[in-house]
């Protein structure tokens, strides 16, 4: 059954024109057996029924381009043998609010017999149950999956806490995922421990560099009966100032055209003025032609290639910080 429930607790923060905004009225879209339990808990499987499966979405996507700060609690239910598990996942799926993995070991965001994975997406597995097929930990643990795919994590898995007793154990556990677009760094931790940390810009590695993505939880049980919850907590967006600084300055840089035969164009075009070095290399790396780094706003250049052998060429852009980098074919025109 499906449901869409508003709740005020649960608290969204935008940075927007150097203005916070609090938007306290967010809704989540409910699939399979994921039901409401208060203003911002919700249970994805239970105790009274076997091999559920359940998700639950966002109203709005999360912002990719921005630095991410997302904290929710999660119970994993009472008993060491039942299972499997739930995951946070982030997706770009055709099926939207409506997708909803497969129950037992997919997680309620893999694929089995009857479904399909959700994908493309990222997932932040919580994994309560040994699988023989997955690359699985006997001990509750963590990983990260890339497109439902569980039996292949991208990442070894590791113990949800590295000390302490079992995280079965019908208590509420605090999970934080911050995401940092500049660093190209996603953190999680687990109960205040730092357990995992992923360097790789997952705008292009998983979502093709689209940046709002579905966020929300998925869950799924097999043949013994668990209820397990998801209590959202809080989520921060803000704007990474150093990403918006290097993408400004990237957007703000144009090389043309290509391929070319005689004269090669590059198009300045900058927000404020900043020093900037323009580089013209071949295919080995030696440096054909350089303008040494100066203080520049809205300026073309130009780099004459008559003389140059046909082949391929690289050209760079920096201003000491972010660097432009682009491949440029030169067909030689012989004149008479």
């Amino acid at each position: 059954m499906k449901n869409v429930f508003r709740f005020f607790a649960f608290l969204l923060f935008l940075l927007s024109g150097g203005t916070v905004m609090l938007v306290a009225q967010p809704a989540f879209t409910l699939n399979g057996s994921a039901i409401v339990l208060s203003e911002n808990c919700y249970r994805l499987t239970s105790q009274g029924a076997s091999n559920d499966v359940g998700s639950l979405w966002c109203e709005f996507p999360i912002e990719l381009n921005n630095a991410v700060d997302l904290r929710f609690a999660v119970n994993l239910g009472c008993s060491k043998y039942a299972g499997e598990g739930l995951a946070f996942v982030m997706h770009a799926d055709s099926s939207g609010f409506d997708a909803l993995g497969c129950q037992g070991a997919a997680m309620g965001f893999g694929s089995g017999r009857s479904c399909d994975a959700i994908k493309p997406s990222l997932a932040l597995e919580i994994d309560t149950r040994f699988n023989r097929s997955h690359k699985d930990l006997y001990q509750p643990h963590l990983t990260l999956v890339k497109d439902g795919n569980l039996a292949k994590p991208i990442i070894d898995p590791v113990r949800a806490k590295t000390f302490g007793d079992d995280v079965r154990d019908c208590e509420f556990h605090n999970v934080r995922i911050t995401w940092m677009p500049s660093l190209k760094e996603l953190c999680v931790y687990f109960d205040g421990e730092l357990r995992i940390t992923y360097n790789k810009d997952i705008l292009s590695q998983f979502f093709g560099g689209a940046s709002e993505i579905y966020f929300g939880f998925t869950g799924s049980t097999g043949a013994r009966a668990n209820m397990q919850m998801v209590c959202v907590q809080s989520l921060k967006m803000e704007v990474d100032a150093e990403f918006e600084r290097n993408r400004n300055f990237e957007d703000g840089v144009g090389i043309y055209p290509n391929p070319l035969n005689e004269k090669l164009t590059i198009d300045v075009k900058l927000a404020v003025e900043e020093n900037v070095q323009l580089q013209l290399f071949d295919s080995t790396g030696k440096l054909i032609f350089e303008i040494p780094a100066h203080p520049t706003q809205d300026q073309k250049y130009y780099f004459n290639m008559p003389g140059l052998p046909s082949g391929v060429y690289y050209v760079t852009v920096t201003n000491g910080t972010t660097r432009v980098s682009k491949k440029v074919v030169h067909i030689s025109t012989i004149r008479a």
